[in-house]
């Protein structure tokens, strides 16, 4: 049975958010909030706005309050970030102008410059980041954490086991774990993911979620490190594409045509290169269920929905009983029903991703019940069941997840 297209509830880095338009009375008595991040919080371009000006005016009474300073930032980043503005816009480069002269050899200046100028590409962003890798906080946050593991990520040094470049992107990994900074249902949910690959695969992911959990698994408990995880946004650095190739023991991609000169390009230059991994490694090559292959129908022909992946393949096969096979032997889906998993803080950004769960387990459902298996059929449902009842979505949507489980054809 091959894939059946849905619009995935997956979490991507432009997540869409939602809110309610902040009040703007009474902001003397207000007090500025923890900005945590889209994919934790959901809020509007008015909150971030609002918590701009609250911050900044904390860290006016404090010129020396590195946090404020960078709360400010993140709001002002977040807020651009809501109406498709990045690098150096003039909210931001109003902060970081402050920060230059009130902070400058702090590990929040060049964290937010690099956050800044990794946008621009005239800029030269790695000596902000080398510097701030020099200062690390012992209580560094999952958000900076994430932006130094990445940036020590994309270099694709960290494929040598043996550089200071891994070992720093394992340290800072491990501490996103000793720090409990992911809930335990988004590690489940990427355990559960890699579980049901053959060994020795390469993963393609797309987003915060499913790329770092990935990595916590494998760096701070080394499980599934027989996999490759590809963040697919990286492919375009010159530096990790080759160490990639390299990593997987064949040339680097060599590009034939000019992409520039190409109408859609990039995407052309995203699926050749896809295509020359796939056909050149020779292992098997699993893909996150949201945006991270090419939406040509020429690719996603050979996209086969495996249980919570999907596996690239040229070749038809009966992937529905390989699914049934994750289910039934692989997948750990008790912990959906149990309570003290549902009681977790859920991140208002990425509880969708549980709803991968639903769309693309709910086939399995349907053909337990062409065969007849009432018991299977029943306890998978329930757990899905679980999935859509614990999220924050109205009676209307939920209906239509839970919709997705039933036989059309009755």
């Amino acid at each position: 049975m091959k894939r059946t297209t849905f619009i995935l509830a997956a979490i991507l880095f432009s997540l869409g958010c939602i809110g309610t338009l902040y009040a703007f009375t009474g902001q003397e008595k207000q007090k500025p909030q923890e900005i945590r991040g889209i994919v934790v919080d959901n809020h509007d371009v008015g909150w971030y706005e609002n918590q701009q000006m609250l911050w900044l005016q904390q860290a006016g009474q404090n010129p020396t309050d590195e946090h404020a300073w960078q709360q400010a930032f993140e709001a002002a980043r977040y807020a651009d970030m809501l109406v498709g503005e990045y690098g150096r816009t003039e909210r931001k480069q109003a902060i970081l102008d402050k920060m230059a002269a009130n902070i400058p050899n702090s590990f929040a200046y060049n964290l937010c410059m690099y956050m800044t100028d990794i946008n621009n590409r005239d800029a030269t962003p790695q000596q902000y980041a080398d510097k701030a890798l020099q200062l690390i906080p012992d209580d560094i946050c999952r958000k900076d954490a994430e932006v130094l593991i990445a940036y020590l990520w994309m270099s694709g040094k960290v494929f040598d086991d043996k550089s200071p470049e891994k070992a720093m992107f394992t340290q800072l990994v491990q501490k996103l774990y000793a720090g409990n900074m992911y809930p335990s249902y988004l590690l489940r949910y990427t355990n559960n993911s890699l579980c049901g690959m053959d060994g020795n695969a390469i993963y393609f992911v797309e987003g915060d979620v499913p790329c770092y959990t990935s990595i916590v698994l494998q760096e701070a408990l080394g499980l599934h490190t027989d996999k490759i995880v590809i963040p697919v946004s990286f492919l375009y650095k010159d530096d990790f594409r080759k160490a990639l190739c390299n990593r997987i023991g064949i040339s680097d991609f060599e590009q034939k045509k000019d992409y520039h000169d190409i109408d859609n390009g990039v995407d052309i230059y995203f699926q050749d290169l896809l295509q020359y991994i796939i056909a050149n490694s020779n292992l098997p090559v699993y893909f996150f269920p949201d945006g991270s292959y090419p939406e040509t129908e020429e690719f996603k022909k050979n996209l086969y929905n495996e249980g919570l992946v999907f596996r690239y393949s040229t070749k038809r096969y009966d992937n529905m009983a390989v699914a049934r096979r994750n289910v039934e032997k692989r997948y750990a889906l008790e912990y959906l029903i149990e309570p003290r998993f549902v009681n977790e803080e859920q991140w208002q950004g990425s509880e969708r991703i549980q709803l991968n769960y639903v769309v693309m387990l709910a086939p399995v459902v349907k053909s337990y019940r062409q065969d007849g298996d009432v018991q299977k059929a029943n306890k998978l449902a329930r757990c899905l069941t679980s999935v859509v009842m614990n999220t924050s979505l109205s009676d209307e949507e939920r209906f239509k997840y839970l919709n997705l489980m039933e036989d059309k054809q009755k």
